[in-house]
């Protein structure tokens, strides 16, 4: 496996790029993170909950080893738009994805954009298989998709780190 897991060239959608994160990034993705609307959904904890521990592994994540890390942006002017991820297993043909689309783009097709992009581009190097969870609260995410081809794996949990909440959870997967 490589050390850094980045993509020199960016990713085009339909109305999106996406781009590998850059530590010049980072204000922008702690800003609809760890905002309590915008990453409401996520695990990532709200700004008061976050502990020096956390706080070195968002810093790190321009270096990670651990999986690919995305900025999503309107792709005819470099605007961000919101962030994505894609966790590889061991052999490249199984990858776990995420995404958060910034709160003032909601509702305007950027998620459909951005998974379609990133499982298309999965499925270009070689995966076969791409599984995400979302909240079962999280109506709009599990519609999403749903629509993009997804189904229901299982049913899960999983909590906002460092916080005392719980959502039950749809895993997701897609036979690319």
């Amino acid at each position: 496996m490589v050390d850094k897991m980045k993509i020199e060239e960016k990713l085009l959608g339909e109305k999106t790029a996406l781009r590998s994160y850059r530590s010049s990034d980072l204000d922008f993705v702690s800003g609809i993170w760890f905002d309590g609307e915008n990453g409401k959904y996520l695990s990532d904890p709200e700004k008061e909950f976050i502990d020096e521990k956390f706080q070195r592994a968002v810093d790190g994540l321009e270096d990670s080893p651990l999986g690919y890390y995305f900025l999503a942006e309107l792709k005819e002017t470099g605007v961000p738009v919101g962030t994505c991820c894609a966790f590889p297993d061991d052999g490249g043909t199984a990858y776990d994805i995420g995404y958060c689309v910034h709160k003032s783009y909601w509702r305007k097709g950027f998620g459909r954009d951005i998974v379609t992009t990133l499982t298309n581009w999965i499925e270009s190097v070689g995966g076969k298989r791409v599984t995400a969870e979302a909240a079962k609260e999280n109506e709009a995410s599990c519609e999403l998709l749903k629509k993009l081809g997804f189904e229901v794996l299982k049913e899960g949990s999983f909590n906002k780190y460092n916080m005392n909440v719980t959502y039950d959870s749809f895993i997701f997967i897609k036979i690319l």
